[in-house]
């Protein structure tokens, strides 16, 4: 059992490390908006988005699919391809970017639905503050691929956090001359900072750290140049083998310009969108991400095929890529795509503990084998301090499982114990539990996931 968890905890780890972006914004003499983008690869493009096209939210869940005209020109950074950006400023000034945020649930709220990534294409195409943004923040219902929050702000001196906590929609405005974000709640973030603040760990990079480290840094000094700005952004960038600071971008609001550079290519670059043409009869034009120069070209639906295909695949995504291609370039039509719905469901699960404090570990585990080897599909981690915390999987492929988890009461990475070394505080699927700590057989413990599904698990 204590080898079980151990691996899990193994498998939780590096997710958690992966999953890492640092973003703010200063409402100094010039509003500037800056952003590392942190994943396992850096591949992308610039992609200039033009006014008047008729759009509907690609078919991923349902069919009652968002759809609406752009009245905005932008310009936004792309990996999965054309109208799933992963941030962007459009021609008035208005910016939404996204940082990876695990334990995102949003909102039902039975409204036309639309997907995580062509949220940010939406905001972008029809407003031009965050004002806007807010009001209207319950007109769609996202369907995420993955959970995210999100960071907007505008030419006014205005920015917000948007995170979605138990299906709940919570905005946090600007308090002061900054905002920083990175893959916490707003509020737990605040929180920590006023705990640590005299104790910060530069050379850490957790969630928490690089939002002290960067809140710190803004606290000292005010933004006056774009390399200011970088310099932030670089003390809290990663390295490591398997992910890196790919992108950091930085979005001067004041003058509408924005500075780029990534790891393949440190030169920054600039671009002023003054001088673009969103008219709706103008180009779809882009500029690779990586190249030495910024430079708007044609944009083909070969080049978004390849970029769609490369993404999906490296999420193992599977996805019907010439519809998903077709849709991105082509808008305009309400398309559904079969594979996906057809091979991923939700799965929402409630954890209920007798202590509310520490973290849970938890690894969704496929077939048989899998169990006996202890090789977790899903794995993750969050802080709790209630009873009964809920927990939802987006996009879970469909398929027979078992679950593991546990409580870290202590906070010590390990798995508590009672007399003699026998496991405590741990729970499986359908609430199976073995004699002396050891784990329930696989059959005794497996859930048949064909459709959107709840269960309960408790740990004790």
């Amino acid at each position: 059992m204590q080898k079980c968890f151990l691996l899990v905890l193994i498998v939780v780890f590096q997710i958690n490390k992966i999953s890492a972006c640092s973003a703010f914004f200063c409402d100094g003499q010039t509003k500037y908006f800056a952003k590392n983008f942190d994943w396992g690869s850096g591949q992308g493009y610039i992609i200039k988005n033009i006014r008047g096209q008729k759009k509907y939210a690609y078919g991923l869940r349902g069919s009652n699919q968002a759809n609406w005209t752009s009245e905005y020109g932008s310009i936004t950074f792309n990996q999965i391809g054309k109208e799933f950006p992963y941030g962007g400023i459009n021609e008035k000034g208005l910016v939404v970017e996204q940082l990876w945020m695990s334990e995102s649930i949003y909102q039902e709220n039975n409204n036309q639905t639309i997907s995580e990534l062509e949220w940010i294409q939406y905001q972008l195409d029809k407003y031009s503050t965050i004002d806007d943004v807010i009001l209207n923040i319950n007109n769609l219902t996202i369907k995420p691929i993955a959970t995210i929050h999100y960071f907007i702000a505008d030419r006014n001196g205005n920015s917000a956090v948007i995170d979605f906590v138990e299906g709940r929609t919570l905005v946090n405005k600007k308090q002061g001359k900054n905002q920083v974000i990175t893959n916490e709640t707003f509020l737990n973030s605040v929180k920590y900072f006023e705990l640590n603040k005299t104790k910060i760990d530069k050379a850490s990079r957790t969630h928490f750290d690089r939002y002290c480290q960067i809140k710190n840094s803004l606290s000292n000094n005010e933004i006056k140049n774009p390399n200011q700005a970088f310099d932030i952004l670089n003390n809290s960038s990663e390295n490591k083998i398997h992910y890196k600071t790919y992108w950091t971008i930085l979005y001067d609001l004041s003058n509408l310009k924005v500075y780029f550079k990534s790891f393949d290519n440190r030169t920054v670059k600039e671009f002023n969108l003054s001088e673009m043409n969103f008219e709706p009869n103008s180009n779809l034009e882009a500029s690779k991400i990586n190249q030495d120069y910024f430079r708007l070209e044609n944009y083909t639906f070969e080049m978004n095929k390849t970029l769609f295909n490369t993404s999906s695949k490296m999420m193992g995504l599977k996805m019907d890529e010439e519809l998903g291609s077709m849709h991105q370039m082509t808008p305009n039509q309400n398309r559904i795509d079969k594979i996906y719905q057809n091979n991923y469901i939700d799965l929402t699960i409630t954890f209920i503990s007798k202590s509310a404090k520490g973290n849970i570990y938890y690894s969704i585990i496929k077939g048989e084998e899998n169990f006996n080897s202890r090789k977790g599909t899903k794995s993750g981690i969050f802080p709790i301090q209630k009873n009964k915390n809920k927990k939802k999987i987006y996009g879970m492929p469909k398929g027979e499982y078992a679950l593991a988890c546990y409580q870290d009461t202590n906070l010590d990475n390990k798995i508590d114990t009672k007399i003699f070394g026998i496991p405590k505080n741990y729970g499986f699927s359908l609430n199976k539990r073995g004699f002396f700590g050891i784990p329930p057989k696989y059959k005794d413990s497996k859930i048949n996931l064909k459709e959107d599904t709840e269960i309960v698990v408790k740990i004790k």
